[in-house]
């Protein structure tokens, strides 16, 4: 926490923290909506992931096995390149489901609950002191 060793309150100084806790409270908007884009992207990935997987899963079983003369003739050998091709796109669609996961939506919710929670915290700790020395020094 940075410290200033003189800081005197004025109406500018009030203006500006009010200012920087409206932006902080925009940005809180902001990350929820983002939040919730990045929770529902990840599941959106992990369904298409599923069925990259399912569709490979049905056109293996139907081009049968390598050997078989009904599986050359319908183009088997073919078939197992798109079942290889539907395969990698399912397990590049999980990587980039666990990558959105952890980079973005841990991170974001981190960032909301511990960073943008110490803009409330310092404005809390702002008007208390305020509070305290204007105790102090009405008397005078």
């Amino acid at each position: 926490m940075v410290h200033f060793p003189k800081l005197e309150d004025s109406p500018m100084f009030r203006d500006q923290v009010n200012l920087l806790e409206e932006n902080a409270e925009q940005l809180r908007d902001r990350c929820q909506k983002f939040y919730k884009g990045c929770k529902k992207y990840t599941v959106v990935l992990g369904e298409a992931c599923s069925g990259d997987n399912s569709f490979a899963d049905s056109l293996e079983s139907f081009s049968g096995a390598r050997d078989d003369l009904i599986s050359i003739a319908i183009g088997g050998p073919v078939m197992s390149k798109f079942i290889a091709t539907f395969r990698e796109l399912g397990s590049y669609k999980e990587l980039l489901r666990s990558q959105v996961e952890h980079m973005l939506t841990e991170r974001l919710l981190q960032f909301m609950n511990a960073d943008l929670h110490d803009v409330k915290d310092s404005r809390r700790r702002f008007d208390k002191a305020t509070l305290a020395y204007d105790q102090v020094s009405s008397p005078f």
